[in-house]
């Protein structure tokens, strides 16, 4: 598994209706396609527009671990802050030990991480909360100080380790006490159910399976639609194959429910659909050809093309 298998070129920037968006990568790491399914026949059929954007020549696919900023409505949200640095994650390598400089690249946009009205993480999983909280002097505290901390409460149920009956995830061993006690000690967090409004446009809405509250946020802004869908979708291959289980899932039934349901709103509705680890910086658009789905990256603008 190789780690950042191509540069880093800095924050990225794109519009989605009035709304701003910043894409932070942290890593990228380069996977065999057969880690994702072994159905040759389901290789063997991939249509043409997976490559070389999904699948490059030797069957290999990006993973990228990132961030979102988006500022809607006067308010700055951050989206899925990955990983952090210093953390202990030895049966997972690629997030073990990070230092990368993510918080220099966070305020490369001209956003400090003290202008955050709210963080949102999709999911409970090391590499979408890492960064709510930093390492400094010798403890983990808040990252985001004026932040409030939006958690869904079946995450909090599901990986508070002190919660009796506990069923513990190697891969995820020391997240929640890391990287969101220190956020429900300082009294930032907000716990909240099913759907929930963050402001005008800007929705929470459950999208189970992958874990067990795992949720979306759902973006409304200047006639657009859009859907930041965490780890929904790993790669395009599960969005032409949504019954394909790379067993990554706490509950695959309710995810492939998930997954269908919103295909068939990014369908009828155009809406741009946000998953957490494609290559495509802003995710895209799901329409239909002669290969059937078609995923089309969104044709995002460079930043000096975009006001504000």
């Amino acid at each position: 598994m190789e780690v950042n298998p191509r540069p880093y070129t800095g924050p990225r920037k794109a519009a989605i209706g009035q709304a701003q968006l910043w894409e932070i990568e942290e890593i990228a790491e380069l996977r065999p396609l057969s880690a994702m399914t072994a159905d040759q026949a389901l290789v063997a059929s991939l249509p043409r527009w997976m490559f070389p954007t999904y699948v490059d020549a030797e069957m290999q696919f990006d993973i990228v671990t990132r961030s979102w900023i988006l500022i809607h409505e006067g308010r700055v949200i951050v989206i899925d802050p990955c990983t952090g640095n210093g953390r202990d994650f030895p049966d997972h390598p690629p997030a073990h030990m990070l230092d990368t400089p993510y918080i220099e690249r966070f305020e490369a946009t001209g956003i400090r991480v003290t202008d955050v009205d709210f963080v949102f993480c999709t999911h409970l999983h090391m590499d979408h909360c890492g960064w709510n909280t930093t390492l400094r002097g010798g403890r983990f505290v808040p990252t985001f100080p004026n932040a409030q901390y939006i958690l869904m409460r079946q995450e909090m149920d599901r990986w508070d380790p002190r919660r009796p009956g506990h069923v513990p995830v190697p891969q995820n061993a020391g997240t929640f006490e890391n990287s969101v006690l220190p956020v429900l000690e300082a009294g930032l967090a907000r716990i909240v159910d099913g759907h929930h409004t963050i402001c005008t446009g800007a929705e929470i809405e459950p999208s189970f399976g992958h874990t067990i509250g795992h949720s979306s946020l759902h973006l409304s802004s200047g006639g657009q639609e859009a859907y930041f869908v965490g780890d929904v979708f790993h790669h395009p291959l599960e969005m032409v194959a949504p019954g394909l289980d790379d067993c990554t899932s706490e509950n695959f039934a309710l995810l492939r429910e998930t997954r269908q349901r919103l295909i068939d709103i990014a369908v009828r509705d155009r809406a741009l659909i946000v998953p957490a680890h494609f290559r495509c910086p802003f995710g895209g658009h799901l329409h239909s050809n002669d290969d059937g789905l078609v995923f089309e990256p969104y044709a995002w603008q460079p930043e000096s093309a975009i006001p504000g």
